[in-house]
């Protein structure tokens, strides 16, 4: 029998979701049958897993060591991975900035260096991660860039930073800005709104007037010339690809992507979008600290040197 204690960090989570990183080899049926069996009980009582747990609520696991072995297995965390670059730390956020070319997470198809590993890297090195079999709490990230966009990304360090946190995102209580170069141009502002569609094989998006989530992007040109702009975007709603998409659609691609329209001959191989800059607004709680404070991320070199190029001496 395994008894286990709920504390800050695993609390204000369902009793399924809890169990299913603690078994986390474990089938969701075979976790539901052993609740329904009564081999998991919450505080002494039968349990149906939507319970939601609190601080010091007890989880009773009634069987034996060698049948928990089976369906939990170990974190890893990728010590050779690479360094992060940060730009906020306490004792509840980290925010960083994320480099070119690579991924937030790791996917199916890329489980190498990802922002994520060098994270948790950082914090267990650091004694604020453990990767024992007794740890239920990952930390984790509240957004996500694609590959090559760089810039701000947000980590909860406890589970009530990153509940805050990607309610927050959810909500749209946050002012999230981004620059871009652009082919054309653009000689004012605007805001760009539609529906949006993904396909998962392509892993590209359409925006029109009959898809499945809204988008909104307002855009204002901060430089013109030479045939091409350096916008400021702010991103209203936060989806997938949706500033690349919306850009792309208006006749004015992000240099270097190739996916949404660029067709310039000698334009870099990824795309020159940079996630600069991001301010809290009404955050309630213990993350209320945070509202009014402006956090910034400086572009990456390449992207400078695009900049310079381009509108050293605009027309």
């Amino acid at each position: 029998m395994k008894e286990i204690t709920i504390t800050t960090n695993t609390k204000n989570q369902r009793l399924d979701k809890f169990l299913g990183k603690y078994l986390n080899d474990a089938p969701k049926s075979f976790i539901y049958k052993m609740l329904r069996k009564k081999n998991i009980k919450l505080n002494g009582k039968k349990a149906i897993g939507s319970e939601i747990l609190c601080e010091n609520d007890i989880v009773h696991i009634y069987m034996a060591d060698e049948t928990l072995d089976k369906f939990r297995s170990a974190k890893n965390v990728n010590h050779l991975a690479g360094d992060i670059d940060i730009i906020y730390e306490d004792i509840n956020i980290l925010i960083v900035n994320k480099p070119r070319g690579i991924l937030t997470q790791p996917d199916s198809a890329d489980q190498r260096d990802t922002l994520l590993g060098r994270t948790l890297n950082y914090l267990h090195k650091k004694g604020e991660y453990d990767i024992s079999k007794e740890s239920v709490f990952t930390p984790s990230f509240c957004n996500r860039l694609d590959r090559n966009t760089t810039g701000i990304v947000l980590f909860g360090k406890n589970l009530n930073a990153l509940q805050q946190l990607n309610k927050a995102m959810s909500d749209g209580v946050t002012e999230k800005y981004y620059s871009a170069i652009v082919v054309g141009e653009v000689k004012s502002g605007g805001v760009l709104k539609g529906l949006l569609t993904k396909d998962e094989k392509a892993n590209k998006v359409t925006i029109s007037q009959d898809g499945d989530k809204e988008v909104v992007t307002e855009y204002e040109p901060l430089i013109a010339g030479n045939g091409y702009s350096l916008l400021k975007v702010k991103l209203v709603t936060g989806r997938s690809h949706q500033i690349r998409a919306h850009l792309g659609g208006i006749g004015h691609p992000i240099l270097g992507d190739r996916k949404y329209g660029d067709k310039t001959l000698d334009a870099p191989k990824f795309q020159m979008l940079h996630s600069a800059s991001i301010c809290f607004t009404t955050l309630t709680g213990e993350l209320e600290y945070l509202n009014g404070t402006l956090f910034t991320a400086e572009a990456p070199n390449d992207f400078k040197d695009y900049e310079n190029k381009l509108f050293e001496d605009p027309r």
